[in-house]
């Protein structure tokens, strides 16, 4: 017999269920457990294909099979449904195989108390899988009615708002016994709407347990101090326990006054706590572990209510990451503590915020928004190899995108950000990721894959031009400095957009350029566009709007002539030192602003705006005791009561853990590590001298080739020691010569030049 492909599978497999109830906050359904016991005489290849519209744990004769947790990974049933395959070979019995797979709702069938529209997707219903067990060809096992099924355990899941567990409904051998009393039969239910297509992501993988740093005893329980903001969930392990005792685990990343979980940075005004990062287990009688299987949580601390104090031991409750398995390509370090301190809180926020694919935060929403991926590509794949999870996270961009051409702020989505949450500075993702990593990897195919999203993406914009001809839609310069609402942008929008569109439309020209793809329309596209906001901003030989994003943004973007860059950069700094020296930039404009400084001769002051300790500047984060990035630059105290509070009176708070000022990560790499990738084969390295740091080194590796360089300061010279394998490596000497290094080490001697 020939083999079905896996696109066969996807339309030729049954999809099972096990009715049509689904889990609501209001109405909880217990997770569904199916089994089916088959034989298996003979036999050498065995193949096994399974894929789910919600969440699986795969077993096998009691073993665990799965490849990640959270498997398969999230998506929009309607667009993509994701496959996984794994080799059984070797591993089935002749009789009474039992093969069992316990289902988690996912993104499919999600609570989020309508904000994003999830309550009320078109796909929502209980979750569904369907599989194939072929040996040497033959399928043997498929989903159908012989499998039979079973409420589990788990009496509630929800990847946002937590996991509800009794151990009382375990039976001890349910995944190797063939017995299937108690067992119903299951609903043969509609396939999704979407494509199956392989699941190519990096695995989700566990970490090692880690205690806690400190356990405090609260009025309500106890409250157990990881000391790092993470992702992850905590692992129960309870020695002498009685049945029916109940433990609660709160998950939060700020206390309150009475070192209980402050929920004002992790949710929203209808949120209830109960269902938001809350853990619940209910015991069996003697010792006993427990560790969700289908809910992560963000969080620095874990508020745990129910534990005698006996019980409440450093071993009982202890922090296990849950994170995309991410090589990291890049090891940086420096003799300046501040900058060693955000190297850390970057990398940090990068982990704890990519589960499948990179989110805002790991809390308070999870969602896959655009212009946070969109602004942190280049310093995450300068520090890790995510070529496979972007790779497929590009995939459901593309099939988020309409056939107009509009994206969407967040992806996945069930239909929400198509009015509002998206624009320009976040559709960017369409064309940063794969420039990105076109940059970083050098697979032609990555363009291919997405050229014709990227071009549909363009010609949509063109018809969104206003009566100036220029582009004024979506969000602008979010959580811009010393203002105290996101949306509150000094810098038009229209000019954020029209810049980043003459931005994205240099790289897609660089891009289809490389691969002989056409580029003509696009560059049609930006020559007018630059022409009808010259028109417009220019005046004098200077812009007409003068705040610290705008002038960076014109003078990164290629709208001024020589003469007017003079001016408008005189104006830059003018504005700056207003500032007493500081940034008044959000998210949109932060880069531009460290690029263009550095551009000109000023990295001594940009180094000064990143690392200087009075606010807002991202050294303030450090003197803060911050262990991640945050989301946004405010100034706090607390009050009588030990209450965090914001200086500007806002009672709401910020994330802690985000990673879209993350960008500062790759300043430090190029112009303290010296290491600029200029594309998958070259490497330029540059010294660059900057009050503050006195030596550095760095290593870069990529593809089977490293760079590695290590410099240090002494008096008026440079002694530098560079290695290299592999990369075509340039050196620029102190007169600006290009000078080839090839395989292995060199050693120089330079001479200090301001």
């Amino acid at each position: 017999m020939v083999r079905l492909t896996l696109t066969e599978y996807g339309t030729t497999m049954k999809y099972i269920s096990h009715g049509t109830k689904f889990n609501t906050i209001e109405n909880h359904v217990n997770a569904p457990l199916f089994k089916r016991v088959f034989d298996c005489d003979g036999g050498t290849n065995a193949t096994l294909t399974i894929t789910a519209v919600g969440l699986y744990r795969l077993f096998l004769n009691g073993k665990e099979l799965n490849k990640s947790l959270f498997a398969p990974t999230l998506s929009n049933p309607n667009q993509v449904v994701f496959a996984d395959t794994y080799d059984l070979s070797g591993k089935l019995n002749k009789t009474n195989n039992v093969l069992c797979v316990l289902l988690g709702n996912g993104f499919a069938n999600c609570n989020d108390y309508d904000i994003w529209g999830n309550d009320t997707a078109p796909y929502r219903a209980a979750p569904k899988f369907a599989l194939a067990l072929q040996v040497d060809g033959k399928t043997v096992v498929e989903t159908d009615e012989k499998f039979v099924v079973t409420g589990s355990a788990i009496t509630f899941d929800d990847f946002r708002c937590g996991e509800r567990y009794d151990a009382r409904l375990v039976a001890v051998d349910v995944l190797t016994s063939a017995n299937t009393e108690g067992f119903e039969p299951v609903t043969v239910v509609e396939p999704p709407n979407g494509k199956v297509v392989p699941n190519n992501t990096q695995p989700i993988v566990a970490g090692e347990p880690k205690k806690a740093a400190n356990i405090v005893k609260t009025k309500t329980g106890y409250l157990y101090d990881f000391g790092v903001n993470d992702v992850g969930v905590c692992k129960l392990s309870l020695l002498t326990v009685e049945s029916g005792q109940q433990v609660d685990m709160y998950f939060g990343e700020v206390l309150d006054g009475d070192n209980c979980i402050d929920y004002r940075n992790i949710s929203f005004a209808q949120t209830n706590p109960e269902y938001n990062q809350h853990d619940v287990y209910v015991c069996k009688r003697g010792a006993q572990t427990y560790m969700p299987s289908f809910t992560w949580h963000g969080f620095r601390y874990c508020e745990v209510r129910g534990l005698t104090d006996e019980q409440a031991t450093a071993d009982a409750v202890t922090f296990v990451s849950t994170r995309t398995d991410l090589p990291q390509t890049c090891k940086f370090t420096c003799d300046n503590d501040t900058v060693n301190k955000l190297v850390e809180l970057t990398l940090q926020s990068d982990k704890s915020n990519f589960v499948y694919y990179p989110y805002d935060c790991p809390h308070r929403e999870k969602n896959g928004w655009t212009a946070d991926a969109a602004l942190s590509a280049e310093q995450m794949l300068y520090s890790f190899d995510a070529k496979q999870s972007l790779q497929q996270w590009l995939l459901q961009i593309r099939n988020a995108q309409t056939s107009g051409g509009v994206l969407p702020g967040i992806i996945p989505t069930a239909g929400w950000g198509f009015e509002w949450g998206n624009g320009p500075a976040w559709d960017s993702v369409l064309v940063e990721l794969p420039f990105e990593l076109y940059r970083f990897y050098g697979d032609e195919k990555i363009v291919f894959d997405n050229a014709e999203a990227i071009s549909k993406y363009f010609a949509y914009i063109a018809t969104r031009l206003n009566d100036d001809g220029l582009v004024n839609i979506g969000l602008g310069d979010w959580v811009q400095t010393y203002t105290k609402w996101e949306g509150d942008f000094e810098t038009p929008v229209e000019i954020t957009d029209s810049l980043t569109m003459l931005d994205l439309a240099a790289k897609a020209i660089t891009m289809f350029g490389a691969v002989g793809l056409p580029t003509e329309s696009i560059v049609d596209f930006a020559e007018k566009l630059t022409l009808n906001f010259r028109k417009k901003y220019i005046r004098d030989g200077k812009m007409t709007t003068k705040t610290q994003t705008a002038l960076a943004m014109a003078l990164q973007t290629g709208v001024l002539s020589p003469e007017e860059d003079a001016l408008v950069y005189d104006d830059l700094l003018k504005l700056i030192h207003e500032q007493s020296d500081h940034f008044r930039v959000g998210v949109v404009g932060y880069k531009y602003l460290f690029e263009t400084l550095v551009a000109h001769g000023d990295q001594d002051l940009c180094f000064n705006l990143i690392t200087q300790k009075s606010f807002p500047s991202y050294g303030y984060w450090v003197e803060q005791g911050a262990t991640t990035l945050w989301e946004s630059f405010e100034e706090y105290y607390r009050d009588e009561q030990g209450k965090l509070m914001r200086k500007d009176g806002i009672p709401r708070l910020p994330s802690f853990n985000h990673h879209f000022w993350g960008g500062v990560l790759t300043w430090f790499y190029k112009y303290i590590g010296w290491i600029d990738v200029v594309d998958s084969d070259t490497i330029e390295i540059t010294p660059t001298v900057i009050d503050g740091v006195n030596s550095a080194s760095m290593t870069y590796s990529r593809n089977g080739k490293s760079v590695a360089v290590s410099w240090k300061r002494n008096e008026k010279m440079l002694q530098i020691v560079i290695t290299v394998e592999g990369f075509n490596c340039v050196f620029f000497d102190e007169d600006g010569g290009a000078v080839p290094l090839g395989n292995g080490t060199a050693t120089i001697c330079q001479t200090i030049r301001r």
